[in-house]
């Protein structure tokens, strides 16, 4: 008499069904361990220390337009400003810090960098605010709303800037952002814990859970008592201040903060998102995964560089990961109301 195989022992992990399940489940740490191996296959530099170490810290402000993102996707809608609004809380930090003007040179506020800081994280959660009341209870339309701020903000960088570079910032402000305690990178151990308090946030929360719901079924949570519209309002204004520490971290890595301080992140963070299988559709993500997804992006572009493939190249690159990452969740979807 032939065995019976059950799904839990590990002849069962071991079949069609279990590896599916696993690969499924998993399916962004998968790709990213193909990933690393097709990089190191074409340059053994890749798998370094060092390298490795240059991938988180290049990503870590990205790392947190991921989160952010993600926090809005997770409702099925889109924050198109992300980027905008990082861009924006540099540059007003910048400016604020930067000290007075002299004859020659067009200067700044001189504010001390603890309260441009909060200048910053505060601009950036008004701008989330701005934009989850729009959508939560103007009902307008979420992907032209945050377009619009992103052109607005856009237009504001570039008058508040006017061309001014911020250097030789404090040292307390760029700690967070470009410190080494011993062979530990700070932003890394910061990247870290953010995606941390997100899973906890997001499994051990009620907040976490009426993000599902509503993003699963929006209708049914409003019968069931969930107030959709604060879900939608808390994280737009989480998107927002995510952002303005987003600039935080990335001016503080860099030690300069202009209008052109950064370029692409908003379709990378969304990429990295979807690839690590938060649904555009909503109601479906883990922490986890949007950590894989922000690896796996580092990953390809770390790659791309070291083999000195044109920039050009790289956004063409990403551009395809974005429309793979679209098939596979619209297929995933499809295949979800199959099995309904």
């Amino acid at each position: 008499m032939s065995e019976t195989v059950r799904p839990g022992t590990v002849w069962g992990r071991l079949t069609g069904r279990g590896v599916r399940t696993f690969v499924d489940r998993n399916f962004i740490w998968v790709l990213l361990v193909l990933v690393v191996i097709a990089a190191t296959a074409i340059n053994p530099v890749f798998l370094t220390p060092a390298n490795i170490g240059n991938i988180f810290i290049a990503n870590v402000a990205l790392g947190c337009l991921v989160i952010g993102q993600s926090l809005v996707l997770l409702l099925g809608l889109i924050d198109l400003s992300t980027e905008a609004t990082m861009v924006f809380a540099a540059v007003l930090g910048g400016v604020m810090m930067l000290a007075p003007s002299t004859a020659a040179t067009m200067g700044g506020f001189g504010i001390a960098w603890p309260i441009a800081l909060a200048a910053m994280l505060g601009a950036a959660t008004v701008i989330g605010l701005v934009n989850g009341l729009c959508v939560a209870k103007l009902k307008m339309n979420p992907f032209m709303v945050t377009l619009a701020m992103s052109l607005i903000l856009a237009g504001f960088s570039i008058s508040v800037g006017q061309g001014r570079r911020v250097q030789n910032l404090p040292e307390g402000f760029r700690f967070l952002g470009s410190a080494q305690v011993g062979p530990i990178p700070v932003p890394v151990v910061v990247l870290l814990a953010l995606f941390v308090l997100t899973h906890v946030i997001l499994t051990r929360t009620v907040f976490g859970r009426r993000l599902y719901t509503v993003g699963s079924n929006r209708r049914a949570a409003r019968a069931s008592g969930i107030d959709d519209e604060k879900i939608v309002l808390t994280s737009y204004v989480f998107s927002g201040l995510l952002a303005g520490f987003a600039a935080f971290l990335l001016v503080g890595r860099l030690g300069t903060a202009t209008a052109g301080i950064s370029s692409g992140g908003l379709f990378i963070s969304i990429a990295a998102a979807v690839v690590g299988g938060v649904s555009l559709f909503g109601g479906r993500g883990t922490a986890s995964g949007m950590l894989g997804g922000l690896l796996m992006m580092g990953a390809i572009t770390n790659a791309l560089n070291l083999a000195a493939i044109d920039s050009n190249l790289v956004n063409t690159v990403a551009g395809t990961v974005i429309l793979v990452a679209v098939f596979i969740d619209a297929f995933r979807v499809r295949r979800a109301g199959r099995a309904l």
